[in-house]
């Protein structure tokens, strides 16, 4: 029995050894990718690269001729070393490695707008049985980025004459009614006067985010501001045109970013070789569409958060690596027809409106590299190793009991 004993108290010593070198390994372990340039007033944290493959066509199926405009958005390098972004940190780093578009009946082109987004422009008039496509293939590096750490003393004063963000991104317009008193009023209701801008989205971000009540019912179509505000409800456009509205009434330039998610959970940790394929055509439609914020802030450059995400995971200042970017700003233009609308299908398609035609629209995503964090075991350890203490104890005591009865038998 003491020989029983004496195992059993070695072999908790040693799980209880084991335990406390992984805890102390675990704790003091930060990974070189984690640790940020301390002159950024951002910190990357995680990244993971994708392979994205976009397959595109549509084919007339009406007899007669019918024209079609296409308007096809990239997913543009936002990097701090691109030439169409300024003040962007590396949220999306985008290599684009093939691009093929055929039956346009001119030379397709690239057109970039003012918010500098970026499109593939093409038309044909199509017969029936004649078809366009479109074929591309990117490299896109997503990185985590978080402004949790933000030195508040870089902070500069913003200069409305030089800078054109406030053209673009502090202005009242369709949808974002900053010169609705009752959303003025709501926004200085939200924030202190002696805040800086960073504290001031912070609070609207957590405010909104609490306000609104999603619904993912809602047809894809543009409501704005004033409608979210007063029916207290909407999709992630909602939440995030109802953040921008009161972020411009503080005189702080905002704007919405549109693409698409490669998953609805957060929590996701994409592995080497994991695959994702979305599709759209005329009778199906799994593609997650998405849209978030970001701000600019004098001094720090542009900030992002999700206040749709918000809702349940911290999304104040921080973006993922699980969010492909298509547009930003709150308009785009087609060619040769007069339109504005926030919320967009992609790829954009004007066509006569007695035709009748096919398409498919298909992206397939690989993810190739993955720089995530490691998962921290401690929790587990302490609730595994409590419970496997319990278990040799139990085990233990019935040994004895078995052995104790064994004795009083045979001394019987």
């Amino acid at each position: 029995m003491k020989s029983l004993i004496k195992h059993i108290v070695a072999l908790v010593t040693i799980l209880s050894i084991i335990f406390t070198s992984i805890q102390f390994n675990s704790s003091n372990h930060v990974p070189n990718f984690y640790i940020s340039l301390t002159s950024e007033p951002y910190k990357e944290l995680q990244s993971v690269t994708y392979q994205v493959e976009v397959n595109f066509s549509l084919t007339s199926i009406k007899t007669g001729s019918y024209s079609y405009w296409f308007k096809f958005s990239r997913f543009d390098n936002r990097t701090p070393n691109s030439i169409l972004t300024k003040d962007v940190p590396p949220f999306q780093e985008s290599n684009l490695t093939y691009s093929k578009i055929t039956g346009s009946a001119s030379t397709p082109y690239v057109s970039i707008d003012k918010f500098n987004n970026t499109y593939d422009v093409f038309n044909n008039t199509l017969l029936a049985g004649q078809s366009i496509t479109l074929s591309q293939n990117y490299i896109i590096k997503l990185n985590e980025i978080s402004f949790s750490g933000v030195n508040y003393s870089k902070i500069k004063p913003y200069d409305n004459s030089s800078n054109y963000f406030f053209d673009l991104y502090c202005i009242n317009e369709t949808y974002y009614e900053m010169d609705d008193p009752i959303l003025n009023n709501t926004s200085y209701e939200i924030v202190e006067p002696s805040d800086n801008p960073i504290q001031k989205a912070i609070k609207i971000c957590n405010w909104v985010s609490n306000y609104l009540t999603y619904d993912g019912n809602l047809p894809a179509q543009e409501y704005g501001a004033k409608w979210a505000y007063d029916n207290k409800k909407g999709d992630c456009s909602e939440y995030s045109t109802l953040m921008i509205t009161l972020l411009r009434c503080q005189g702080i330039p905002a704007r919405k970013v549109t693409g698409y998610v490669i998953s609805n959970d957060p929590s996701l940790r994409p592995r080497v070789g994991q695959t994702w394929k979305f599709t759209a055509s005329n009778t199906e439609d799994n593609f997650l569409g998405h849209a978030w914020v970001e701000y600019y802030v004098e001094g720090i450059g542009w900030v992002a958060s999700d206040p749709t995400w918000n809702k349940e995971y911290d999304y104040v200042n921080r973006v993922d690596y699980l969010r492909l970017a298509l547009n930003a700003g709150e308009w785009f233009s087609i060619p040769a027809i007069s339109k504005k609308q926030s919320e967009f299908p992609n790829p954009c398609i004007v066509y006569q409106s007695n035709s009748n035609y096919d398409y498919q629209y298909t992206l397939s995503i690989k993810a190739i590299e993955t720089n995530l964090t490691p998962i921290d075991f401690t929790l587990v350890w302490l609730i595994s190793i409590p419970s496997g203490i319990l278990v040799i104890t139990i085990i233990t005591v019935i040994i004895i009991k078995k052995r104790r009865r064994r004795k009083a038998f045979t001394n019987y």
